[in-house]
């Protein structure tokens, strides 16, 4: 930041700018200026463009910004979670692309630009499920309407031809053939045969998986299929034996929770959800434990509990991952709102 002020200040006076003629120019007090050339704060990033237009000079020149340092910025930028704005999601693709071509920065950075465009992707469906939403308010009989609103928030389908997942299975199957020492490959291989079905399949994978690693994730596997199967007591044994099995690994509490929650026997998953906080102890910290705590005291009426569980979330998100604002804290502290409404 120190750097960055000294380079505010520099080309300032190259320009002949006053503090208060660059302050006028970019529609802030002098004090702003005062404090950016101080390193006391920096510029917000949408006044970036407008601030280096000002001073003369590319915004590459105003943070003599290396490779690293733009990496570091969008990746900020992709963790923020908030939809970016067109120049900024511009900006981020075309850097992403360039550095493609290098080869030391090319699978880093094919993971962002991956992550860039699902995060494109997620804000567009946000858009387009308010649309459909107002236009059921405007007609809600029109089917098309009902359709968009399904697409856009990923509602059941039931045709078969439109949800199977065999290009994935096919993907996946190459992919453990190729990497069979990798167990998680084994994992979303396993989704994708039980979602469809594909049982036996998905026994042989767990089997290549066990010989790979065998930690609580078998059991779990097991009962997912057997769940898939329809044999809702072979599914609890495999749960019990999951967590007997590994009494202090909180996933394997937080897995059977889930697996509760699946079944609508939400006082079981709580109690597991609350078994697994308890025992999750290596920061950072994952906030989804207190999320599905607060949705599961929602659904039960228990609005302090759900505020309690928010509020943690909050903490952790600061305390953990030094997040204290943007989309994703906004939308934890308006449900509380709503909760406290």
């Amino acid at each position: 930041m120190e750097q960055f002020a000294k380079r505010i200040r520099s080309f300032r006076l190259r320009r002949d700018l006053t503090q208060e003629r660059l302050a006028e120019l970019l529609g802030v007090t002098a004090q702003a200026v005062s404090k950016w050339e101080t390193g006391a704060s920096c510029p917000d990033i949408s006044l970036l463009p407008a601030l280096s237009a000002a001073l003369g000079v590319t915004l590459d020149e105003l943070f003599a910004t290396s490779d690293e340092t733009h990496l570091e910025r969008i990746e900020q930028m992709i963790e923020d979670g908030a939809a970016l704005s067109e120049e900024d999601f511009r900006y981020a693709e075309k850097r992403l692309r360039e550095y493609c071509a290098k080869g030391a920065l090319r699978g880093r950075c094919l993971t962002m630009l991956a992550e860039l465009y699902i995060g494109r992707a997620e804000h567009y469906r946000n858009l387009a499920g308010d649309c459909a939403k107002q236009a059921l308010e405007i007609d809600p009989e029109k089917k098309a309407n009902h359709d968009a609103l399904f697409r856009a928030m990923n509602g059941p389908m039931l045709d078969w031809c439109a949800t199977n997942h065999i290009a994935l299975i096919d993907y996946y199957r190459g992919f453990v053939a190729l990497h069979p020492g990798f167990a998680a490959g084994y994992m979303w291989y396993m989704d994708a045969l039980i979602a469809d079905r594909r049982l036996d399949e998905a026994r042989q994978a767990l089997t290549k998986m066990r010989a790979a690693r065998d930690d609580f994730r078998c059991e779990l596997y097991e009962s997912l299929i057997a769940r898939a199967a329809g044999d809702r007591a072979e599914e609890e044994r495999c749960l019990e034996r999951m967590v007997e099995k590994y009494p202090d690994e909180w996933m394997a509490w937080f897995e059977r929770g889930d697996a509760h929650a699946h079944h609508a026997e939400y006082e079981k998953a709580l109690a597991d959800y609350r078994a697994a906080a308890g025992r999750q102890k290596e920061k950072p910290r994952i906030a989804d434990l207190y999320d599905s705590i607060a949705q599961i005291c929602t659904l039960l009426g228990d609005r302090d509990g759900a505020i309690e569980a928010y509020e943690q979330v909050l903490a952790i998100l600061r305390d953990d991952w030094q997040l204290t604002e943007g989309e994703t804290v906004d939308g934890y502290l308006e449900n509380i709102r709503q909760l406290r409404a």
